[in-house]
């Protein structure tokens, strides 16, 4: 009897010491839970998604891995590659090249009737709803500021999912409407009348004509505003 107490004394004092000698950070979890742990720090994102197109066997198998790297970062489209390095079978190191890809979790924005060309967009028009992209998702509006009161560049229908090359922004100033032109430096500021030539958007530059005939050229400011630097 004691020399069975001793022996299961030997074997938890043993098991202790093979745990405290175990590497911070290596995990004897499944290699493909290493790697969305891995990606979810890159992107430093806890909801994105991670799969996997040709994953060798042996990695499948719960192992050590000692390090991983990309060898392709994620392209736009989610698709990446990592280099793995493992334990390996007789005490070695096996390196393995994994194939991946990414879903990210976004926001998409779809219309609840058809929007006729020029349209401006409300909340009544557009319901949100939650899914994952692959990729960063950089087609589609980040968020509803992207969307609401952006105007429609052709007509959309009913169900479609909004992406920002269907929207843009509103016309400020409209062609042959009178303007505010603001002039000015450092020292000195000159405002006055004048006529829009073209029409434009906030940010767009545009030509004015001045009361006196001049015809200037100057950015979009505001609304029936364009400023002018000298």
């Amino acid at each position: 009897m004691l020399r069975g107490k001793v022996r299961l004394s030997f074997f938890v004092v043993l098991f202790t010491i093979t745990a405290l000698l175990l590497p911070c950070g290596y995990s004897f979890a499944k290699v493909e839970t290493d790697i969305v742990d891995f990606v979810k720090r890159f992107y430093q994102d806890d909801n994105i998604r991670v799969t996997f197109s040709n994953l060798p066997q042996y990695a499948r198998e719960k192992t050590r891995t000692r390090g991983i790297s990309f060898t392709k970062v994620p392209d736009a489209s989610g698709d990446g590659i990592c280099l793995v390095e493992l334990d390996g079978r007789n005490g070695g190191v096996t390196n393995i090249y994994v194939p991946f890809k990414v879903f990210v979790k976004r926001k998409l924005y779809v219309l609840k009737h058809n929007i006729k060309k020029g349209d401006v967009l409300s909340a009544d028009d557009v319901v949100e709803k939650q899914t994952y992209l692959n990729g960063s998702g950089a087609a589609y509006p980040m968020n509803s500021a992207d969307v609401l009161g952006k105007v429609a560049k052709k007509e959309l229908l009913a169900g479609n999912v909004i992406t920002l090359k269907v929207l843009e922004d509103p016309t400020a100033i409209q062609k042959g409407e009178v303007v505010n032109i603001t002039a000015q430096n450092r020292r000195l500021l000159v405002q006055g009348k004048g006529t829009a030539l073209e029409k434009g958007k906030m940010g767009d530059v545009v030509r004015v004509k001045s009361t006196s005939g001049k015809e200037i050229a100057g950015k979009v400011t505001g609304s029936n505003t364009v400023s002018v630097e000298f």
